[in-house]
């Protein structure tokens, strides 16, 4: 018994030794796989609407490596009127998982439409990657806008100032510069936008008009701004008024709410109404002493509750001072 199952282990240990040494080759751990390459962009394409004849817009286009080994743009061909590149120095390597940004530039000649494409050679399998690129060019204008064409001071007292804005806009497709801003007339002044004020399309700048009369009367004057887009006048008037010795007393009803006190409002030259009282006044009338001869004064008044809530406008009402 005991030799037969020694026997048997021999030949179970012969078998192992057999079935060992006829192992197929390859059944151990596989080599690692080869690194993989995979390259792409965000945006797949670029869109380039109403640029300016002359001159040039950009959009950024992010490239990633979405695969396991580095990939390698080596070259870069760009087709369309007026498209280019730049922040490509190649050869660009980007590392597995990593991203690299470069430019798409638009810079149309004239006007019209525009289409191509941006194909960068790379050591991916998606070589190469192609991004779709499109414009439209217009016709280059210099445009310089204001936001009036007259200004009118009314009747401002001797010896003090009134200011009016004024806004000037570059509505054209090309960059204005502002040379210089002549005023003229009696009084009148000019602060802001001034000589080498450049506007690029679409900006906005302020110039600040005052009128300060130093006798009575009336008074004209102009604003003409030299540029180099065609000219821009806007013309000025206005007197110089004498302090009156007549008042205004106003009166009004009082709020059915429950209200603090009452703000008086009058009328400027810009339309709009200026406060005449320094703050609120708990009682219902007041009486304006800063009146000129000769003219007219439209009034309103605004309730205030507790927390400074204001009321709207009342009804107005309007005084002439002989």
């Amino acid at each position: 018994m005991l030799a037969g199952v020694l026997a048997a282990s021999m030949i179970g240990s012969g078998c192992a030794g057999v079935v060992q040494g006829s192992t197929p080759a390859g059944t151990g751990t596989p080599p690692p796989a080869p690194p993989q390459t995979q390259l792409s962009a965000t945006p797949m394409s670029a869109s380039f609407p109403a640029v300016a004849a002359g001159s040039s817009s950009s959009q950024a286009i992010t490239l990633q490596n979405g695969g396991t080994g580095s990939v390698t743009i080596s070259g870069v061909n760009v087709t369309g009127a007026g498209f280019s590149t730049s922040g490509l120095t190649l050869p660009m390597s980007i590392a597995a998982g990593q991203k690299a940004t470069f430019n798409v530039v638009f810079a149309p000649s004239s006007a019209g439409n525009a289409s191509g494409s941006i194909a960068l050679a790379n050591n991916a399998s998606s070589s190469p990657l192609a991004i779709s690129v499109s414009g439209s060019a217009i016709a280059s204008t210099t445009v310089l806008s204001s936001s009036t064409t007259s200004l009118d001071f009314r009747s401002v007292l001797v010896g003090s100032n009134t200011s009016l804005g004024v806004t000037l806009t570059n509505t054209g497709t090309t960059n204005v510069t502002i040379s210089n801003v002549l005023v003229t007339g009696a009084g009148f002044s000019a602060t802001g936008a001034g000589a080498n004020t450049t506007l690029a399309r679409g900006q906005t700048a302020a110039l600040n008009v005052t009128f300060a009369p130093s006798a009575l009367g009336s008074a004209v004057g102009s604003i003409t701004i030299g540029s180099n887009a065609p000219g821009v006048s806007i013309t000025l008037a206005g007197s110089g008024g004498q302090l009156s010795s007549h008042t205004v007393a106003l009166s009004w009803d009082p709020s059915t709410s429950d209200v603090v006190g009452y703000n008086v409002y009058r009328l400027l030259a810009d339309g709009t109404y200026g406060k005449i009282n320094p703050a609120p006044t708990a009682v219902t009338d007041y009486t304006d002493t800063n009146l000129q001869s000769g003219s007219s004064y439209t009034y309103v008044v605004t309730a205030i509750t507790a927390d400074n809530t204001e009321s709207a406008y009342s009804d107005l009402v309007i005084a002439t001072i002989p």
